[in-house]
């Protein structure tokens, strides 16, 4: 069985007619209360996250979460501690584990094509508009929990933790440029992590026409660029020095829906739960204190 739950009736109601008619509240507490379903998925402000999640799992929900986990690690620890209790499973959508080309690096970075990695790379260039600029949540610091950074930056920090491993420190520094932002559409933080890696990640939301790159290792040996659809490696340590692999075309979300249920009809822990999701939240917060103070400042 299937439902839908929105505050606005006529939104809950178009969203329950592309389910096939999905039954249809007003009140997430009526659909928490609801003993057909057995999993939500919140689709809610940041600063709800940790409220709602609580209340489902309670209720004996699993629980999709969006991204980010929280916007405090608090908050984080307090929904992890609620899934353990309830022994439900609680995963985050965040797409970035799903994505072929990031497994594709992680296989040619543990062959050692590239020899040992130096320093990583991503950059996030996004002129933000379109229906985003109608989410009024979205232009307040205290339901956002910052800007650019915390919201689609995350994506690529947790493509650098996927990669990486634990990063030790961070440096940040923000910028603001179009004033319609509450906090910052502008970030570039600098990292170490385990193993020596240095990585240095990019956002903006306010370039136009900028090239983006998901992710570029530099190595003892060689290079690796990764976008979507295709990773290509010059090394030495390749026949032709080069090589260009092509991957199937990117569906997260279906994978990450697919991983979300058979973890709730399995038990398993899910490729993007509750700890992967506060460790992507604990490095954003660490760069949101350096850019604050303007000092390293080391990953909790």
């Amino acid at each position: 069985m299937e439902a839908v739950c929105d505050v606005d009736p006529e939104r809950a109601r178009q969203a329950a007619e592309k389910l096939g008619g999905a039954r249809v509240y007003t009140d997430y507490h009526q659909l928490l209360a609801d003993p057909a379903l057995d999993a939500v998925d919140l689709c809610l402000p940041h600063h709800l996250h940790r409220p709602v999640t609580e209340e489902a799992l309670a209720a004996g929900k699993h629980v999709l979460c969006q991204k980010p986990i929280a916007t405090t690690l608090a908050d984080a620890d307090a929904m992890l501690a609620a899934a353990e209790r309830a022994g439900r499973v609680l995963a985050v959508a965040e797409l970035s584990r799903f994505n072929p080309a990031v497994a594709k690096t992680r296989e040619l970075l543990d062959e050692g094509v590239v020899g040992q990695p130096i320093l990583v790379q991503s950059v996030m260039p996004w002129y933000q508009g379109g229906a985003y600029m109608q989410t009024a949540w979205r232009f307040a610091v205290d339901t956002m929990g910052g800007g650019a950074l915390i919201d689609g930056g995350i994506h690529h920090v947790d493509l650098l933790l996927a990669l990486l491993g634990r990063p030790l420190w961070v440096s940040c520094a923000t910028r603001r440029v179009r004033d319609i932002f509450p906090a910052e559409d502008t970030a570039v933080v600098t990292g170490e992590f385990e193993g020596g890696v240095l990585a240095t990640l990019t956002v903006l939301w306010s370039a136009r026409h900028t090239p983006g790159v998901l992710l570029r290792v530099c190595g003892t040996e060689g290079t690796l660029t990764a976008e979507h659809g295709v990773v290509r490696v010059a090394s030495d340590r390749l026949p032709d020095q080069t090589a260009e692999h092509t991957l199937p075309q990117l569906n997260g979300f279906g994978a990450l829906m697919r991983d979300f249920v058979e973890c709730t009809e399995t038990g398993r822990r899910p490729r993007m739960g509750g700890p992967e999701a506060r460790a992507d939240l604990s490095f954003v917060l660490a760069a949101y204190e350096s850019a604050r103070t303007g000092r390293v400042v080391v990953v909790e």
